[in-house]
């Protein structure tokens, strides 16, 4: 199995060095956060910009690791409240992940909304008119196909 990145993929993206062991780390958690695998990328089913952008969030989740060793251990919470100040996460993962990471994520090619087409007809009309109106019927000129 290929490795999305490598300690020498992280300092050439992140200008920063980072453990092996939060590398191995931060390749798992981007596994779980993007929902396919190294094994996908080894049979070539993921496409070079999905995969360098998982390249790259695999180097900054790793870097971030190394800022916050507590991560694997830490609990899950709701809310933050101490003398005073409160803090709300971004998204349900803030505590997790590492911001540029997740960016990283959100632009993978199947994490965006598909795309909609609209429909009409080719005289740019949308065929959202009763159906069953003559009138509507005799508003148009109609060709044999």
């Amino acid at each position: 199995m290929t490795d999305w990145a490598e300690l020498d993929d992280v300092i050439d993206v992140t200008g920063r060095e980072a453990t092996p062991e939060s590398v191995a780390a931060a390749h798992t958690m981007i596994e779980l956060i993007s929902g396919t695998s190294t094994a996908a990328s080894d049979n070539q089913l993921i496409a070079g910009r999905n995969l360098e952008l998982l390249r790259k969030a695999v180097c900054f989740q790793a870097v971030w690791l190394d800022a916050h060793p507590d991560v694997l251990e830490a609990m899950d919470v709701a809310g933050i409240s101490q003398d005073g100040l409160n803090a709300q996460y971004t998204s349900a993962y803030s505590h997790l992940y590492a911001p540029l990471a997740m960016m990283c994520i959100r632009r993978l090619s199947w994490k965006k909304a598909p795309l909609r087409a609209r429909r009409g007809n080719s005289n740019g009309v949308s065929g959202r008119s009763n159906r069953d109106s003559a009138v509507a019927d005799d508003q148009y000129q109609w060709t044999p196909l």
